[in-house]
């Protein structure tokens, strides 16, 4: 009996104590992950590699799927490929996001590459292309397969490849190739993958489809292409072909690009759209970047995302003035966003800041980008962008924060904004600059924020 007991006694022992040990390593293993993401908001590969591989030799299970794909993704940003493909093939058996699956497969597509395992790499590459609806995201991946079919010497595989990449940029840019041999599109990045077909069939002795792609290149503005063309007495100019309109129907179509910019000046967008779908069948000839521009702005306001998107980028084929790419770009920005496009929101919100030219749009943007951080979970770049948003609010407002610290100043925008700063703040741990925005927030009026600092036993002052 005796025995029994202190065998019951013994095993309840170890039991206890090795769930204690198992604590502290899932706690130290956590604090691992968590100095991890912190790195990885600065781009330091290394030492989120470091962290979260000692978080996963301490307990692999502590690491979720997006942790198994930020060690793979920082593997493979340090060239070490084979251990990028162990863990982002990890990340891939448990992730369910498609696009968080379309970037873990290319990444290990690249990674596949890398080793030389060039049938994996391109299963690996299709599944990225198979799990993206971004046009974009597919033409980058067409032409890296077009690129690694070149290397391996497979002629027909690389042209292939490298024209479904053109097309899909094609669909990207919502642009057809008639519209490059009609001469109006001028487009770097697309002149750039002519000039890229070019060499590809050149190298190949295709010659035929070399003069056929060198001639678009140039006709998109690509200076490689057009010296080429210079060089071998290819006259590309006269391959333009221009749509055949007469005098009449161009009259008539500008009539209706005149009724709706009438119509926007009185915010009557649907009907400008109509006007606008009009003159574009009767005589697409007479767009340019600007009415391109008027047709997405006016899609932006009828909530037609897509639409806009669409259209907005035609626009920014032409060239266009400082003032209309800030408009463009923070259109653009907010139709990304309010498709949940987050990513190419806060690029758009970022061009649309460096071309903004007075504190307002600078305030503007600042918010959009602290939206578009905020949905995805870059709490780093949310904070940044509230301060700078209070920061230029202050100055536009001429408030100074001696008077806000007095308790003179009264300002629901002040007070929502230190309010979410401070939630954001504690949220990182960062309690001292947390306490400092709550006390900001009560002092602009907010009586969550007032009533937050008594339960925590603070005052309004340091």
């Amino acid at each position: 009996m005796k025995k029994t007991l202190l065998s019951t006694i013994f095993i309840l022992f170890v039991t206890t104590a090795f769930a204690q040990v198992n604590v502290k390593q899932n706690q130290k293993a956590k604090t691992y992950i968590e100095q991890a993401r912190k790195y990885a908001a600065k781009e330091e590969y290394g030492q989120v590699a470091h962290n979260l591989q000692m978080a996963y030799d301490i307990s692999p299970t502590m690491l979720a799927c997006k942790d198994l794909q930020l060690l793979g993704l920082s593997y493979y940003m340090m060239e070490n490929a084979p251990l990028a493909i162990k863990f982002l093939e990890m990340a891939a058996n448990c992730e369910t996001n498609k696009k968080s699956l379309a970037h873990i497969y290319t990444h290990l597509g690249y990674s596949y590459e890398d080793i030389e395992d060039y049938n994996r790499a391109e299963k690996s590459l299709q599944k990225a292309i198979d799990h993206t609806t971004s046009n974009e995201e597919i033409a980058v991946i067409y032409e890296d397969l077009a690129q690694m079919h070149f290397d391996n010497e497979q002629p027909h595989k690389t042209i292939r490849r490298m024209k479904q990449s053109i097309d899909h940029y094609l669909k990207h840019l919502s642009i057809t190739e008639e519209d490059v041999m009609m001469g109006s599109v001028k487009n770097e990045e697309l002149g750039r993958k002519y000039f890229n077909l070019t060499w590809f069939a050149s190298s190949f002795e295709m010659q035929t489809q070399a003069n056929e792609s060198v001639i678009k290149s140039a006709l998109t503005g690509n200076r490689d292409a057009i010296k080429y063309c210079t060089e071998n007495n290819i006259d590309y100019r006269r391959a333009i072909v221009l749509p055949q309109s007469t005098s009449k129907e161009d009259q008539a179509a500008q009539a209706l690009i005149d009724k709706a910019a009438s119509h926007i000046s009185k915010k009557e967008y649907k009907a400008a759209i109509t006007n606008l779908q009009k003159a574009y069948t009767t005589s697409p000839s007479l767009f340019d970047g600007k009415v391109f521009m008027m047709w997405g702005l006016s899609y932006t306001m009828t909530n037609d995302n897509a639409l806009a998107i669409q259209y907005l980028n035609r626009a920014l084929n032409y060239s266009l003035e400082k003032k209309e790419l800030y408009l463009l770009y923070s259109a653009l920005s907010q139709a990304h966003h309010k498709r949940g496009d987050y990513n190419k929101a806060v690029i758009n919100a970022e061009r649309s800041l460096y071309l903004a030219s007075n504190d307002k749009e600078v305030l503007d943007c600042s918010l959009k980008l602290a939206s578009s951080y905020f949905a995805q979970d870059d709490i780093e770049g949310t904070i940044e962008s509230l301060q700078n948003a209070i920061r230029y609010y202050m100055h536009i407002n001429t408030i100074a924060n001696d008077e806000v610290m007095k308790g003179n100043v009264k300002n629901k925008f002040l007070a929502n904004n230190h309010m979410r700063l401070a939630k954001l703040l504690k949220q990182e741990m960062r309690g001292d600059e947390a306490k400092k925005h709550l006390r900001m927030a009560a002092l602009c009026g907010s009586e969550v924020a007032r009533k937050a600092l008594e339960d925590e036993g603070l005052g309004m002052k340091n």
